[in-house]
């Protein structure tokens, strides 16, 4: 069945009449805080194949207590297994998943498409979201993860609100969307930074954030001076908490918050802020937050608030590069010195502004130098605007505050009192209304049964024999009174029904103790359960995967080129061993037309490339490949795959490294797809690949053995941020057309930004990785195809670049030696990049 049979024909997006609160959760306290502050679900990770690693996280034997936990305050609870799975984990995979559908979790968060399959095969009823990871932003797309069995799409944070809008319209999916917390610069699922430079995949929960770190900006060739901007990739935080009516009304079915490396206070003050939010637009009442709640929410963690994407692109709000870390509020500025301390202007008459505990820090406002700060000692109020703050002696250098500096106040600790106050008692604030029917006849038992709305039912039976009361008859009050005792239960008592003759003798312990046992039956009833299906899901899924090569010629190399110059250059190359296929990758694909034609002169095959992204809207970017006819596609998303393989039904399609595909379960479901071949994850070391290509057809891999790792992919275009003043394409006066940009780090590399059709940036490593020394040991799997990617090799380096490979591939040169020959060739040199064991 075709992904687009999941697309639905309607114009108007439901509105969700009970939408979802879910929150984060890295540790205990923070679980029990989103649990008493209103969330309806929380999310967490255990220790491994989770996209936190640096949480706290809990151990799989804590999950029946966890559950236990969350299930008695009727908050449903989901693990993430939002990473990708290499081969040898999978049998790791299924140990975890039998543990969560034990323990019954209410779902699971995921990245890995082949862990998708393995699930529905193992557990066919646990429920599954597709996690962000996946990213997923438009219609086919999502329509392709229902098809596999995911029950809620976890959308891309760089989608807006008209954007969502249109999503909610077109799938038949719940979706679910980040509306507060920390923004990736890069699009989820696509940032190989963190792996690129130290070997830490973001895709595997190891993210560096080198997004927080300085850069400089090299504009063709030369420093751009930017002020006091150096944070250049690092976007505020994002907070929809005045969006929540209109996201409802645009059908989303659950609101997230972000922050599972966040303490207590935070996930309080989130929830309790988002709940107020969820419960006025369900009621139709409008939702404003007063200053003082606007000031605690900040307080807990803000790099400084945006809507993000929400409102559309605005490459001018989202990231201020001015700090990377959150500083709380700005309370005033530093108006003078004085013996003791230092005299300070506040933004406003109020007094609670600052006190005495608080921490602060002095905004020096030059970019990486260290700002002093420390706790207030004493503060002395000497107008109503202006207080002299005091020190502990000697903790401080006052010499080296500025005048005029602001003044952030980074900790209060009453707010983290009063927020750890909101869940001490750790009573059920979501209760579950229960009717309750006591029943019987004189001379038998009394029964009791207890019901929740969804029919789930407990029950209790007293033998008796139930008599005539002497003295104190049990009365309709005095059954209220007793089964509205439900205290630490998730229950309220509903309804009553009394089925009893008149005038009956039941003791009141009598009573306690139905109570008792009958919602703890209704509870037990109400427990989610995931029968396992097929208990070898692995190995029956595993026995399908062919594993031996079908092919019997040698290597063949594929290239990707960047422009019509390296094109040509490649088509006019005569490496030892044939290119079996060029595929274009330009930033205006509407010269897809005329590659297209030069390789069809020069009698090679070629493959054009899509966006790594599509939105809601963007299918004209698919359709100039259309017009220009080529041998093969490059499918860098599951968009690209659902539309081409109904629209250029002769055309091969060949997935790309964006598909992530890091296990053999992955690559056969994409082969099944309809994908020819496909460039393995470049999250994968050496040992890893070995792994996958082994328990494979090695026909199905291309895997990139030269390259400059695309590290961040985003929607962020510093182009239009820093050397422009437009939000976005329509007023920017597109300064890419006319600039080359590099940002530069602190160690003095300088990173390639290219840009693409749809103004979405890619930075590139400055180093090239070359996987030359390994290509023997590839040859030695059975791997035949291998592909070069271009950057900005300017054209006579192109051949010589490729004869080094073919020499390689036909053992007239040894991998070391080629490896040391390119990094000569390469001024900046050549890195073994991610397939090197760390």
């Amino acid at each position: 069945m075709e992904a687009s049979t999941y697309i639905n024909r309607v114009t108007t997006p439901p509105r969700i009449a009970n939408p979802e609160l879910l929150a984060p959760a890295g540790d205990w306290e923070a679980l029990r805080a989103a649990a008493a502050n209103g969330a309806d679900a929380v999310y967490f990770g255990l220790p491994r194949f989770n996209a936190r690693h640096r949480a706290t996280n809990f151990a799989a034997d804590e999950l029946p207590r966890i559950m236990a936990f969350l299930h008695d305050r009727n908050v449903k609870g989901f693990v993430t297994l939002n990473t990708l799975i290499f081969s040898d984990e999978l049998p790791d995979i299924v140990d975890y998943l039998h543990e969560i559908a034990a323990n019954g979790v209410d779902a699971v968060i995921v990245q890995d498409l082949g862990l998708v399959r393995l699930i529905k095969k193992l557990s066919p009823t646990l429920p599954i979201h597709a996690s962000t990871q996946m990213t997923l932003t438009e219609p086919r797309g999502i329509a392709f993860a229902r098809k596999l069995g995911i029950d809620r799409a976890v959308l891309a944070r760089e989608l807006s609100l008209e954007e969502i809008r249109k999503l909610t319209t077109a799938v038949k999916l719940p979706v679910e969307v980040f509306v507060h917390g920390a923004l990736c610069v890069a699009y989820s699922g696509q940032c190989l930074t963190s792996e690129a430079l130290g070997g830490r995949s973001a895709n595997r929960g190891q993210c560096a954030q080198a997004c927080r770190l300085p850069y400089e900006m090299i504009v063709d060739g030369k420093p751009r001076d930017l002020g006091d901007k150096a944070y250049l990739l690092s976007p505020q935080d994002l907070a929809a908490h005045d969006l929540i009516d209109e996201l409802t009304a645009a059908g989303v079915a659950s609101f997230k918050i972000e922050g599972r490396l966040k303490n207590s206070s935070y996930v309080s003050a989130t929830t309790q802020t988002y709940r107020a939010a969820i419960d006025a637009a369900v009621a139709g009442r409008d939702f404003a937050m007063s200053k003082q709640e606007k000031r605690d929410l900040a307080q807990t963690f803000s790099r400084g608030f945006t809507p993000g994407f929400l409102e559309g692109v605005d490459h001018q709000k989202l990231v201020h590069a001015r700090f990377p870390k959150s500083r709380g509020i700005a309370v005033g500025k530093v108006v003078g010195n004085t013996r003791r301390g230092i005299r300070v202007e506040f933004t406003e008459a109020d007094r609670t502004l600052l006190k005495a505990g608080d921490g602060v820090v002095f905004d020096l406002g030059k970019p990486e130098e260290k700002e002093p700060g420390g706790r207030v000692w004493e503060l002395e109020w000497t107008g109503s605007r202006t207080a002299e703050v005091m020190f502990e002696q000697d903790s401080l250098d006052l010499t080296a505050i500025p005048l005029g500096c602001t003044v952030w106040k980074t900790d209060d600790p009453a707010l983290r009192k009063r927020l750890e106050q909101s869940y001490i008692n750790d009573r059920p604030v979501k209760r579950v209304p229960i009717a309750v029917t006591v029943s019987g006849t004189l001379g038998g038992p009394l029964r009791v049964q207890v019901k929740d709305a969804e029919g789930h039912e407990g029950n209790a039976e007293w033998p008796g024999p139930l008599e005539t009361a002497r003295k104190h008859p049990l009365t309709r009050d005095t059954l209220f009174e007793q089964f509205d005792r439900l205290g630490d239960t998730p229950f309220s008592l509903g309804a009553l029904t009394m089925d009893l003759p008149g005038g009956m003798m039941v003791p009141r312990s009598v009573l306690n103790d139905l109570r008792r046992q009958a919602t703890e039956s209704l509870r037990q009833q109400r427990e989610p359960h995931y029968p396992i299906g097929e208990a070898d899901a692995l190995e029956q899924i595993r026995s399908t995967i062919p594993t031996r090569s079908t092919e019997t010629s040698g290597p063949r190399i594929t290239v990707l080129a960047r422009t019509l110059e390296q094109l040509d250059a490649v088509l006019a190359a005569k490496p030892l061993i044939p290119i079996e296929m060029v595929y274009c990758d330009f930033e205006d694909v509407r010269r897809y037309r005329e590659a297209v034609q030069h390789a069809r002169t020069a009698g090679m095959p070629i493959g054009l490339a899509t966006l790594r992204i599509i939105k809601p809207g963007e299918e004209g970017f698919l359709r100039p490949l259309l017009t220009a006819e080529p041998d093969a596609v490059l499918i860098r998303n599951l968009a690209g795959l659902d539309y081409y393989r109904q629209e250029l039904p002769k055309a091969q399609l060949i997935g790309d490294f964006s598909l992530n595909v890091a296990n053999e379960i992955t690559a056969d479901l994409l082969i099944r797809e309809g994908l020819a071949r496909l460039a393995p994850s470049y999250d994968l070391n050496w040992e890893q690949l070995a792994a996958l290509v082994r328990r494979s057809n090695p026909d199905w891999y291309e895997p990139v053995i030269h390259q400059h790792m695309p590290m961040f992919h985003m929607e962020h275009c510093v182009f239009a941020a820093f050397l422009s003043t437009g939000k976005d394409h329509r007023d920017c006066g597109r300064p890419c057309d006319r600039h080359r940009i590099e940002l530069r780090d602190r160690v003095g590399s300088g990173f390639p930004v290219g840009v693409d059709a749809g103004c979405r940036n890619t930075v590139f490593n400055s180093v090239a990785q070359s996987a030359a020394e390994y290509l023997e040991q590839m040859r030695n799997l059975g791997l035949s195809r291998f592909r070069v990617e271009l950057l900005r090799e300017r054209p006579e380096e192109i051949g010589p670049l490729l004869d080094h490979y073919a020499r390689v591939l036909t053992g007239r040169e040894d991998g070391r030696q080629t490896w040391k020959n390119l990094r000569a060739m390469n001024q900046l040199g050549v890195t073994r990049g991610t397939l090197q064991m760390v």
